[in-house]
């Protein structure tokens, strides 16, 4: 069927396939991604090649990655890779695909470290010296991007990653490994207070925890709801909250005076999230719109 297809025909033509279960925009940039994966070529460089043709092997891994697309597998799953906050991931089942509302998470701690003028130990410092001695922990740390993102860009930090789930870890670790970034990833769930104990106090604690109300998944989209893992989305409908109630408590015991809590919500728990940490004693709550205008993160001052 691809015998003799030239790049661009190929990409169209893989458009027009996935947008039977795609909308037209989100099926373009799924081609994109397929396309760079098997020719390793961007999509600048392609554009200058597009009467090339595609060799026999790419033909029949497109066909591959397609059968496999059409079930709404996410692209990133079939490709085994994601990017955040400009690294390359390696991602699989087992851990949530990284979403960029994660990165303007990272990118707000990273900017109130830097604005914060703490762990300044020259008159004229370095990004460095501006983390020299903070330490961060990242409970539920999934594929391991927050924690890498955070200790590539705050390098003198100390990092640490938890997650119940052994096949997380192995993600995580790999990332670590591959990137050449030393985070303390650690087998915890972070729920059970005895685990915690094995953890260390920190300055800044963040998370993206499960947050998702059981009942939410009839409305949820089925590249999500039948491939992410369901342990890191979903949370029960009794209790929804219970996430954050354990990083409240966490908070109280093991956050340095003056370190700050950082996590994602969902858009519909803003002001319940609000409430939880401001009748625990938290000194400040402040919750932040992402760029698509939903509330979506909060810092929690002690």
């Amino acid at each position: 069927m691809f015998a003799c297809m030239k790049w661009s025909e190929a990409e169209i033509w893989l458009q027009e396939q996935l947008s039977a279960i795609y909308e037209a925009g989100e099926a373009g940039a799924i081609a994109d991604l397929v396309m760079e994966h098997i020719l390793g070529v961007r999509r600048s460089g392609r554009l200058s090649r597009k009467d090339d043709q595609l060799s026999t092997e790419q033909e029949t891994r497109l066909r591959e990655i397609l059968d496999r697309l059409l079930t709404h597998e996410p692209v990133q799953y079939v490709l085994k890779e994601a990017w955040f906050y400009g690294l390359p991931l390696y991602v699989d089942k087992n851990v949530l695909i990284p979403r960029p509302e994660t990165e303007e998470l990272v990118e707000w701690i990273i900017h109130d470290v830097k604005a914060s003028g703490l762990h300044v130990t020259e008159k004229s410092p370095t990004d460095a010296d501006l983390t020299r001695s903070l330490k961060i922990l990242d409970a539920g740390c999934g594929s391991g991007c927050i924690a890498l993102a955070l200790k590539k860009n705050l390098p003198r930090a100390e990092v640490w990653g938890c997650d119940v789930s052994d096949e997380a870890l192995n993600v995580s670790r790999r990332n670590g490994s591959e990137l050449n970034i030393r985070v303390d990833f650690q087998g915890v769930d972070f729920l059970d207070v005895e685990r915690q104990k094995g953890l260390p106090s920190v300055d800044i604690l963040v998370s993206n925890p499960p947050y998702i109300p059981q009942q939410g998944a009839a409305e949820m989209k089925k590249n999500v709801v039948d491939h992410e893992p369901h342990q890191a989305l979903f949370v029960p409908d009794e209790d929804p909250l219970v996430f954050y109630k354990a990083l409240a408590a966490f908070g109280h015991h093991r956050l340095h005076p003056g370190g700050n809590i950082y996590c994602e919500i969902h858009e519909g728990q803003g002001n319940a999230v609000k409430e939880l940490f401001e009748k625990q004693g938290y000194r400040s709550v402040e919750i932040r719109k992402d760029m698509q205008g939903k509330e979506r993160m909060v810092k929690v001052g002690r």
